[in-house]
């Protein structure tokens, strides 16, 4: 069975709107993420705060008994010093924090259920202490894939696609 070359256009048309639906990243598919802190995130504080708040822009999903958002605070040298009692209202989530006389870098990891029931997990730091040296291996890098790698990813895709087109077309014509 020969298609024309009309429902050739037609088909391979359709596939390469399929195969770009299903490679560019959908807004559909956005998770929450974190709008604010206290202490503010990277910032450099004096005196030990008593407790950390996070705010995020989509309401938390409390999961009843199982503990699903949470918050955990390592001082520098990496003791936790954040209690195990989080409280969750809205969009936000705090913890309570032990007291602590470590002064340096200080890491708040989260890990959050938001409203759509997807968990999102983060962390960032801030500086208790002035003039502090920086524990190794704390840092604050954010590592997000570019929209290059997503354009070339399914540049790659519908290239093959019409690479085996092709060869299917060329390979039946003979």
């Amino acid at each position: 069975m020969r298609f024309t070359l009309s429902k050739q256009k037609v088909l391979t048309l359709a596939v390469v709107g399929l195969v770009v639906n299903l490679c560019a990243p959908s807004l559909a598919f956005a998770h929450t993420k974190l709008i604010s802190s206290t202490p503010v995130a990277g910032s450099t504080v004096q005196s030990w705060p008593t407790q950390v708040s996070l705010e995020f822009d989509e309401e938390l999903q409390n999961l009843g008994a199982e503990k699903a958002n949470f918050v955990v605070v390592n001082n520098a040298v990496g003791d936790q010093v954040s209690e195990t009692d989080e409280v969750i209202s809205g969009n936000s989530i705090s913890v309570t924090l032990a007291p602590n006389n470590v002064k340096g870098p200080v890491l708040v990891f989260y890990h959050v259920v938001s409203s759509d029931g997807h968990p999102v997990e983060g962390e960032f730091k801030f500086t208790f202490g002035e003039g502090e040296i920086t524990a190794e291996g704390v840092g604050s890098d954010e590592k997000e894939f570019p929209i290059t790698i997503y354009l070339a990813s399914a540049i790659f895709i519908v290239s093959g696609l019409f690479f085996a087109i092709y060869s299917y077309r060329r390979r039946n014509q003979s």
